[in-house]
């Protein structure tokens, strides 16, 4: 009697262990290239609290991003831009509606000049002009009249691609500009009085990060944890998730939220992007 009560319990615990095992959701997540480590992050994190769902996370292009997520071959996509018009038009296709945006983080980038720089404010049209090549002189946006040299960090960079889209409106830098790593930005910066670089927002020993307005009539802004979350410092992005609104319940829908909870936007923090401001979390 005794053994056939053990035997019991041991098919017992085999199939609440098999249970378990069976009733794991595997959430599949793209990203666009330049998220892939965020992806990643919010993925483990997630993952160690939320057990035994599993998140597969894959980067890659952010157009072959939404094509695979109009394929329905992922279950939530996380781009560094908006989806497009024809990406909507695939997606409705394929899942008879729009899919639902969440916003889940904020890029920012920032405009710095030596700490003994006089100019304290750019707006858009001066920042074209420097890095298109049409003006290299301090003196035509209010400085001394001294040469420039222009630095930036690799277009291919998150703060760099937002540069290059919100500022110069996707025309790419002259060949002149030297673009450095996000370190050597720093360091040069900090040795050339005339240096002027954009790169990711933080504070740097001896650079200033200049005050920046999008036209003459525009309100400078200081860019600042608080301003880029917000969005009013101007060269900001949001980062997005997509979701098909069929999809969205059970663990994706628990996943999702998550992105949005304080705990997912400090782990987005922590791997150097910006918390949205909570009035921005909203679907």
């Amino acid at each position: 009697m005794l053994m056939k009560r053990m035997f019991g319990k041991w098919l017992l615990l085999l199939f609440s262990a098999w249970a378990t095992i069976s009733s794991a959701q595997t959430i599949t997540v793209k990203t666009s290239d330049t998220l892939r480590a965020l992806g990643q992050k919010w993925a483990t994190t997630y993952g160690a609290g939320h057990a035994p769902t599993k998140i597969e996370t894959t980067g890659d292009g952010t157009a072959e991003v939404f094509a695979a997520f109009a394929a329905r071959k992922a279950d939530v996509v996380i781009t560094s831009r908006k989806i497009r018009f024809k990406e909507v038009q695939a997606c409705e296709q394929a899942f008879g509606q729009r899919p639902t945006e969440f916003r889940v983080g904020v890029i920012g980038a920032a405009v710095y000049v030596h700490a003994d720089n006089p100019v304290t404010t750019l707006m858009y049209e001066e920042l074209e002009a420097i890095y298109l090549g049409k003006r290299r002189n301090w003196k035509q946006v209010g400085g001394q009249d001294a040469a420039m040299t222009v630095y930036g960090v690799s277009t291919n960079t998150l703060a760099g691609e937002l540069f290059v889209a919100e500022v110069l409106m996707g025309k790419m830098v002259t060949n002149d500009v030297r673009l450095v790593t996000a370190t050597e930005l720093a360091t040069t910066l900090a040795r050339d009085v005339n240096a002027i670089g954009f790169g990711d927002f933080a504070a740097l020993p001896g650079l200033r990060a200049v005050k920046v307005k999008r036209a003459y009539s525009s309100t400078p802004v200081e860019p600042s944890a608080e301003a880029i979350g917000n969005r009013i410092y101007p060269i900001t992005q949001f980062v997005y998730a997509y979701v098909s609104p069929e999809a969205n319940k059970g663990e994706i829908k628990s996943f999702v939220d998550w992105l949005r909870s304080d705990e997912g936007q400090q782990t987005a923090v922590a791997t150097g992007y910006f918390a949205v401001a909570a009035k921005w979390r909203t679907p």
